[in-house]
């Protein structure tokens, strides 16, 4: 068996289990027989730690033996001093420790889970049958009995599979158990690994400390220095020579004079001459040298010179180097003398040796482009120093230099590569067909992407990264202005040169580029690239550019997407003009007026980007002009809302304007070159005048659609400035309204069925419209000039063509049409009055559409009728004091608004004068309250006198072919008269005289005799008067003359 199962308390009872030699025991088990105590004491004597004796010694560190330490008073002296110095504590290793508990609550989970599935997997077997041949008794019936047992295949398996099952799992359990042995020694262990760890570590830190020294050894070998031979050295200094070198006895040669140096120089020239030119392969670079001075001196143009000699005339030895010099700036003059140059010699006479000519252009071609790119570098460098500093960034990989700037700009990247690049030039393919030589390049990343169509020139012979940059970001700035100059050239306002646009571009000095934008008429903005941090400015310096410059240095990608910000700074800008504008014409500016995007799409063009509403003082509140600017112009609109009775604080609030707005009309303005126009009090006078006329058609074409009168739209040239259309109206029978039809006459029987409407601006003085209607008349008035000579200003006649005009005022948002169609019946009437004042030979003082004065007589002073007239009051008739007419003036109305008309009034007026004249003078010539004159209608007047009392009846009735005034006398009650006064009477109304003529019961007289008539009866009146008493001013109610009676005042 592999171990015995036990429980822990057995193992605890159990003091001791024999097992053979190396039998361990966990705990304090002996081991080999020996305790561990004992163990411990045979190797250092007692109980120690570190091999020191707590009980003799005290605490000693190694290991202090016994009799080492005088006394314990000096050993604790000692640990004193030595405490602080004691090492640190061994770190405890923790890392990956699980607890034996969970070992075993899993071990128990997986078995009862095995056993599960164990059961399960026997239970579902197929059981063998029991053997029919098995004995009566009950017990060889069963499988497990002591009779014949079941060896059937079946049950075998089962069994085999119970028996795995459980060896498996005794396995685990044993293995359990030597882990929990184990663990009661878990804080020996720990230490022990602890300790083991620590030594390991100690062990690499050794191992890495002898490493470092023997590297160290091997670094400083080149610096060594050997010790300095000071006697030879002071006997060299002080005699020339050194006493231990052996003398060979050579004879030195002699100086060569200057011939023999000239010949000996001449001759290496021919040599040199012969050698390259015959025997040589010289490379292409190097074909262009030159021979003097016993040298040959081969020049490679932006790169370096390098002279060449030989040491002997066979053409098959070697070249040697003399000397060598740069040919670009900045560079040394020459290789300063050193181990520098000695270096250089050493290498360039080594591939002269081996490689030729072609070695050598190769050695020194390459020397020389790793020094323009260290040279680059170290210029790099120091600008990102200085006035570069945190703008730009260096880098240096192998022999290439990777400058990126603008690094604070966001959006990607955008970087310069200078490097050397193998391959052939395309100057290389005319020199030699074989591989190309290096070359310095340089890529040009912008934005993370290779720039290829854009060749960038660098000067080899003056390096100077500085210039190189400015290229690199003057051609930078050059594309991005570019497509900001192109996108913004897409709308019509730059690609019609209404407002101009141009640039200033540089290759070499992006400072110097620049894009001009003329934004308005007024106002133009210079856009720049500032060359180190690439950020945007925008000059002159203002509140919304610096806004837009805001915004244009955030902008990831600026070439696409800067046109879009200055095009909507420029809308900005447009807006903020004419806002100043309008302030100086008296406009409203209605600012919380923020439609959304639907609502502007639906209202404007798709490409608005700014909109502006105001409010016209003398406008209706149902309708607002609206100022909108995009790339492609300035545009004015009308801006019709659906309701106008709305109030004022819910017309023009946002809530009450977001989704209000009826229609909208773009203004035609004639100037083509309008929507950019600088806004001016003119311009905005003129958009007024605009905005009006076409409110008025609008509402005009409404009215008379609901009219139902036909009409018509026909462009107009009255007016260059507006681009209003004339409204053509035509006026039949029927389809005039109701109020201009009359029984006694058809409609506009006058004159032509159309009528033209213009539209002519707005009136200085009111701010109303202004429309100018024109038509013509049938019947031409031949006189009509001098019957309209004093006519107003309003109505004009043309005598020629029988053409009339007049003006109407109506306020913006009403319509003209009813103000026109009263116009045209008050013109008729006035047409009709000037034909009755010609018929009567009367002259007119005023004329105008709505009145008419003339003078009906001359005689004596002349006597003038005021008539005024309009549509909606009936037509009034006024008299100035003093005129006889104006006591029957009621009377005289009423028989003008009747069907007699003005000619029923004029013939009124003349059969009435000379009786109201008489009147007149009768009342003039009596005292007050004496006469009466009591009118019944324009033709009966009745005439009392109070003293005597005498009543007259006066009417007009016709007789034979003609009319007469009947005069009569009507008896009163009122008291007696004379006897005198009778017979006057009597005789007069039995007589005659001019112009009249007694029939007893009254007199008749013509128009012009009743005057004389009326003046002789108040003669007979006031002759016949009886006299009044002394102080008697009235009627009294008491007799006789009692100074204390009442008087009662008539």
């Amino acid at each position: 068996m592999p171990g015995v199962l036990r429980r822990d308390d057995d193992n605890i009872n159990s003091s001791q289990h024999d097992n053979s030699a190396g039998h361990m025991k966990m705990g304090s088990m002996p081991w080999n027989g020996t305790t561990e105590s004992a163990v411990e004491e045979q190797a250092n004597g007692a109980r120690y730690v570190n091999g020191v004796d707590y009980a003799r010694n005290g605490t000693f560190v190694n290991g202090v033996p016994a009799t080492a330490a005088g006394s314990t008073g000096s050993s604790l002296a000692i640990l004193d001093s030595l405490s602080g110095q004691l090492p640190p504590e061994i770190e405890h290793i923790t890392f990956g420790y699980q607890p034996l508990s969970k070992l075993i609550t899993r071990l128990v989970q997986e078995t009862f889970s095995g056993l599960t599935d164990v059961i399960n997997e026997v239970s579902e077997m197929q059981a063998a049958q029991l053997n029919s041949h098995a004995g009566g008794s009950p017990l060889n019936n069963q499988v497990n009995g002591n009779g014949h047992n079941n060896t059937s295949q079946g049950n075998v398996q089962k069994k085999l599979r119970l028996l795995n099952f459980a060896q498996d799992r005794r396995a685990q359990f044993i293995k359990t158990l030597v882990l929990s042995q184990w663990s009661r020694q878990a804080d020996a262990v720990g230490k022990v690994i602890d300790l083991k760890v620590w030594l390991d570590g100690q062990t690499r830190i050794i191992e890495d400390a002898t490493a470092w020294m023997g590297e160290l050894k091997r670094t400083l070998a080149p610096f060594k220095m050997p010790s300095p031979d000071l006697s030879t050295a002071l006997e060299v200094l002080s005699s020339g020579k050194a006493s231990w070198l052996p003398d060979l006895g050579y004879i030195p040669p002699k100086p060569l004079s200057s011939e023999q140096l000239l010949k000996a120089l001449r001759n290496i020239n021919t040599l040199l001459s012969i050698r390259l030119n015959l025997h040589e392969i010289i490379p292409p670079s190097f074909r262009s040298f030159s021979i003097s001075s016993g040298r040959a001196t081969f020049r490679v143009p932006e790169e370096f010179e390098i002279d060449l000699s030989i040491a002997e005339e066979d053409p098959a030895s070697q070249l040697y180097f003399i000397d060598f010099r740069f040919l670009f700036t900045p560079s040394p003059l020459e290789v300063p003398a050193g181990r520098l140059r000695d270096e250089l010699e050493g290498k360039a006479n080594d591939v002269l040796k081996r490689d030729g000519l072609r070695g050598c252009y190769d050695f020194m071609h390459d020397l020389v482009l790793t020094h323009k790119v260290s040279v680059l570098k170290q210029q790099a460098g120091e600008m990102a120093r200085r006035h570069w500093s945190e703008n730009i960034r260096v880098d240096a990989v192998h022999r290439s230099l990777v400058v990126q700037y603008w690094i604070n700009r966001p959006g990607g990247k955008s970087w310069m590569e200078i490097g050397i690049k193998k391959g052939r030039r395309k100057i290389d393919s005319r020199l030699s067909s074989g591989p190309g030589t290096p070359y310095i390049a340089l890529r040009w990343i912008r934005y993370g992407k290779e720039v290829l169509d854009q060749k960038l020139k660098i000067a080899f012979d003056t390096l100077s990264m500085d210039a190189l940059l400015k290229q690199v970001i003057a051609a930078h700035t050059n594309h991005v202005l570019r497509k900001i100059e192109d996108k913004l050239r897409e709308g019509e306002l730059y690609s019609k040169k209404a407002l101009s646009l141009s640039h200033k571009l540089s290759n070499s000095e992006p400072a110097a580029c620049s894009l001009t934008v003329q934004l308005t008429r007024s106002k133009t903005i210079s856009i720049a690239l500032e060359p180190i941090s690439g950020t945007f400015a925008i000059l002159p310096a203002s509140q919304a550019n610096i806004r837009a410059e805001r915004e244009l240095n955030n902008l990831v990608h600026p070439a696409t997407e800067a046109s879009s910000r200055i095009a909507i700074l420029r809308c900005m800008v447009a807006q903020e003009e004419v806002e100043s504008c309008a302030r100086c014409v008296a406009w409203e500016s209605l600012k919380t007026i923020n439609p959304s995007n639907e609502t502007r799409k639906a209202l404007f063009p798709l490409d608005t980007l700014k909109s502006g509403f105001y409010k016209v003082p003398a406008w209706s509140t149902n309708w607002l002009l609206a100022f909108t600017t995009s790339m492609s112009g300035d545009f004015w609109w009308i801006v019709e809302l659906p309701v106008a009775s709305l109030t004022s604080d819910a017309i023009f609030s946002n809530s009450g304007l977001q989704h209000t707005f009826k229609s909208a009309y773009k203004l035609p303005l004639h100037d083509p070159t309008s929507h950019a126009k600088k806004p001016s009090y003119e311009l905005l006078s003129r958009v007024e005048r605009a905005a009006a006329g076409m409110i008025s058609h609008f509402i005009d074409t409404r009215q008379l659609a609901q009219l139902n009168i036909p009409h018509v739209l026909q462009p107009s040239i009255s007016d260059s400035a507006l681009r209003i259309p004339s409204l053509y109206i035509r006026l039949t029978s029927k389809h005039v309204p109701p109020f201009l039809r009359t029984p006694e006459r058809p409609p506009l029987a006058w004159a032509n069925e159309t009528v033209k409407l213009t539209y002519h601006g707005i009136d200085p003085g009111c701010p109303e419209a202004v429309h100018v209607a024109e038509a013509r008349m049938i019947v031409k008035i031949p006189n009509i000039a001098t019957l309209t000579s004093n006519i107003d200003s309003d109505l004009a006649f043309h005598p020629a063509s029988g053409a009339f005009a007049f003006r109407l005022c109506t306020p913006v948002g009403t319509s003209s049409i009813p103000f026109l169609l009263e116009r045209l019946k008050r013109i008729e009437q006035l047409v009709r009055f000037l034909g009755i004042l010609k018929r009567f030979k009367l002259r007119c003082e005023t004329i105008s559409s709505s009145r008419l004065i003339f003078i009906y007589t001359s005689k004596s002073e002349p006597l003038k009728v005021d008539i005024s007239y309009t549509t909606d009051i009936p037509m009034r008739i006024a008299f100035e004091s003093g005129n006889p007419h104006l006591r029957i003036c009621d009377f005289l109305t009423g028989c003008l608004n009747g069907e007699g008309g003005l000619e029923s009034v004029l013939l009124t007026l003349r059969l009435t004068l000379p009786l109201l004249r008489a009147m007149s003078a009768i009342e003039k010539a009596h005292e007050i309250d004496d006469v009466h004159v009591l009118p019944r209608s324009a033709h009966w007047y009745q005439v009392r006198f109070a003293n005597p009392h005498t009543l007259l009846d006066i009417k007009l009735r016709p007789r034979r072919d003609t009319v007469m005034w009947y005069v009569q006398e009507v008896p009163t009650k009122d008291g007696s008269r004379s006897e005198e006064l009778v017979e006057q009477m009597k005789m007069l109304f039995t007589g005659h005289g001019d112009g009249w003529e007694g029939k007893r019961t009254g007199i008749a007289a013509t128009v012009d005799g009743v005057e004389g008539l009326l003046n002789k009866i108040d003669e007979l009146v006031r002759g016949t008067k009886a006299p009044e008493a002394d102080g008697e001013t009235g009627t009294t109610n008491g007799e006789g003359k009692d100074k204390s009676a009442v008087v009662v005042l008539d």
